[in-house]
């Protein structure tokens, strides 16, 4: 279910984005959506063992936050800056190198099976992605691509350093959701207050990247977008509360293909028979990776 909130939450502010929303104030708003949405669903079930873990286990209570700030606020700014400042092609497909980055990293840190199946399925899932992302396209390196390859190491490190807490204490992941935006909220206040401190800079970069108006037009995707954003965070951290790193993030490539599917349906776009092609590889990958042990080794 994660991939498929993920997959919204990435369509709507597609559309928030192309209405001309700029990306801090929206990411912002959206983030304090969130919380709102978390407060109404998690908090009420899960504050007494939010409260314990704080009081009791602060060391892994802030193991955590650590891990948080480093997935949903570090990873998420270098994402944005990376977006901003590469092509939207470069940008489709190199967000899922952190399927590769948290495979190694699950392999090294939480000693996950890294078996031929597993780094076969990853190939051609990889694969599909530059096929449907792309349409086979040549990406052109530009700067903005280390970004967006430091972003995929953030959020792979901080999802397996989650993964390896929640092996070693009995904690409820909805605790941990809790976190997130309280996680990403100082990060992003954090950016905004360095782009309104030198703003022709990052004016010049990409408008994209100015702060900070948010006008009212804005607030139905946003509205949209923090919804799905709260879910996504929900349904990852119960996913990877009973499976591993590996299965996650490999199920995760099911999220490309459902973008794909909704601009097709609500913005009219069509695809060409190379990314069909690419679309069918990630769905029969997800298929290999649903009935193989990739879940539990």
């Amino acid at each position: 279910m994660f991939a498929v909130f993920w997959a919204l939450q990435i369509f709507i502010s597609k559309l928030g984005f192309i209405r001309g929303a700029q990306v801090i104030p929206y990411q912002i708003f959206t983030t304090f959506i969130g919380l709102g949405v978390i407060s109404i669903l998690i908090v009420p079930g899960a504050h007494i063992e939010f409260a314990a873990l704080f009081k009791n286990k602060p060391g892994v209570f802030w193991k955590l936050y650590a891990a948080n700030v480093l997935q949903s606020g570090v990873g998420n700014i270098l994402s944005l800056i990376g977006i901003a400042l590469t092509a939207a092609i470069n940008a489709g497909f190199l967000v899922k190198i952190s399927t590769v980055t948290t495979i190694l990293f699950a392999w090294i840190i939480l000693k996950e099976k890294l078996s031929p199946l597993k780094i076969i399925t990853m190939i051609v899932m990889l694969i599909g992605a530059y096929l449907l992302t792309t349409k086979g396209q040549t990406l052109l390196p530009r700067i903005g691509d280390l970004f967006i390859l430091g972003a995929c190491v953030c959020w792979s490190l901080g999802t397996v350093f989650v993964a390896k807490i929640l092996k070693a204490q009995a904690i409820s992941p909805d605790v941990i959701t809790i976190q997130k935006p309280f996680a990403g909220f100082p990060v992003f206040l954090g950016l905004a207050g360095v782009v309104v401190a030198f703003p022709d800079f990052f004016a010049s970069l990409n408008s994209a990247l100015s702060c900070c108006t948010f006008a009212s037009e804005y607030i139905p995707y946003a509205l949209g977008s923090g919804l799905s954003l709260a879910l996504t965070w929900i349904f990852l951290l119960r996913t990877l509360n009973v499976t591993t790193a590996s299965y996650m993030t490999m199920m995760s490539m099911i999220t490309p293909v459902v973008v794909s599917i909704l601009a097709i349906i609500f913005l009219g776009e069509t695809l060409v028979w190379i990314q069909i092609l690419g679309m069918g590889m990630i769905l029969l990958s997800g298929i290999t990776v649903y009935f193989s042990d990739i879940s539990h080794s």
